[in-house]
């Protein structure tokens, strides 16, 4: 069984489960060798039942715009060599993964590209202009998140048979009981961060205040990642906006919160997918997101099971208000949205995955083995 070392930044829950169901349904032989156990700008869980070797890697963690990190690590190369394995994935350009991709080159091992990103997303320093083509010509695969991320590597030149296009997926499943409209207490949700710019809290707060002139009733649950309570929730108790504040959900209390609201809200500026869509879709929750979310009409498709909608406060309120309004029109919209989000489900992913690997472990050079499935 040819042996995979997957390089990333960070196991999050949602890969953990798709790696596990890797391991589980098509039978591969992995290693995952982290940068770090959890990012700073993180609150997920560092403990995970893993059926896969993980590795963490000791190093130093650096901020980056845009609410990323970049990593220096030490032991990449020696970590290889210890497992040598027949194929190396990364996902990035940073360092530690271009040791990563060194070491692959030095030992004639297929070497594949992972990515979330797309055009938007993509860092455009002269170091990544300089860098990323480099790496991701040597790659025998490209896997990446959205149609918009193979979209961008098609238009850098790629040969787009090389390319797969494997979703992001929750870390749970959709609940059994998806309440109907009338059960929903909330009109509108958030969930996310409020001191990344890119999720656009003040946008949100602003939707809120003009929904109100049209919504008398208006009620908002918000579930706000923030380190402390964000002073704007004054500006919505002054404008008598019944709303609810969480900081945190435990992760097996997230789907109830997601089925207690009628519209989800995600007014990115940049997203490289917005996972919480697939979250609130597969409870029956219809999402607006702005036309710079990678699920934008991909999973989101507009005025079918979701809202797109370009960033102008009036659009998104008009649009909330007539689906709010209309209670069969929002069950057909929660109902499109529960089957659309069954359509990308974790089977899907982890087949365009490893078809992905497959690609790359049967190119050249002839004595490269083809990845053993189950399937």
């Amino acid at each position: 069984m040819p042996g995979i070392a997957i390089c990333n930044n960070m196991v999050t829950p949602y890969t953990n489960r798709l790696f596990n169901h890797m391991i589980d349904c098509h039978g591969l032989d992995l290693t995952v060798i982290s940068c770090a156990a959890r990012e700073k700008n993180r609150q997920w869980s560092e403990r995970y039942a893993a059926r896969y070797n993980h590795i963490l890697l000791r190093g130093i963690e650096f901020d980056l715009p845009g609410s990323r990190s970049a990593h220096i690590n030490v032991g990449m190369w020696s970590t290889l060599c210890r497992l040598s394995p027949d194929l190396v994935a990364i996902n990035g350009v940073y360092p530690t993964m271009l040791v990563a991709a060194a070491w692959s080159r030095v030992h004639r091992k297929p070497l594949v590209f992972l990515t979330d990103g797309w055009a938007i997303m993509m860092p455009q320093s002269i170091y990544h202009r300089l860098t990323r083509p480099a790496v991701v010509d040597r790659c025998r695969a490209i896997i990446c998140a959205s149609a918009k991320g193979r979209d961008f590597f098609v238009e850098q030149g790629a040969d787009p048979e090389k390319i797969f296009v494997a979703n992001i997926v929750p870390a749970w499943g959709g609940p059994a009981d998806i309440p109907e409209f009338a059960r929903r207490r909330y009109d509108l949700l958030w969930c996310g961060r409020v001191n990344d710019e890119r999720k656009n809290w003040p946008f949100f707060v602003k939707l809120v205040l003009e929904l109100k002139g049209r919504l008398r009733a208006l009620s908002v649950r918000i579930i706000a990642d923030s380190p402390s309570r964000p002073e704007e929730l004054d500006q919505l108790s002054a404008a008598d906006v019944a709303f609810e504040y969480t900081s945190h959900v435990p992760p097996e209390e997230i789907a109830s919160v997601f089925s207690t609201a009628r519209v989800l809200a995600l007014p990115s500026k940049s997203d490289a997918w917005g996972l919480v869509c697939n979250e609130a879709m597969q409870c029956g929750t219809p999402c607006i997101v702005s036309p710079f979310v990678g699920a934008a009409d991909e999973l989101v498709i507009d005025d079918a099971c979701g809202l797109v909608r370009p960033l102008e406060v009036e659009p998104w309120a008009a649009a909330i208000s007539r689906l709010v309004d209309d209670p069969a029109r929002w069950s057909a919209m929660s109902q499109a949205a529960i089957q659309v989000a069954s359509q990308f489900n974790l089977n899907r992913s982890a087949r365009r995955y490893v078809d992905g690997l497959n690609f790359a472990a049967a190119g050249p050079p002839p004595a490269a083995r083809k990845l053993a499935s189950a399937t």
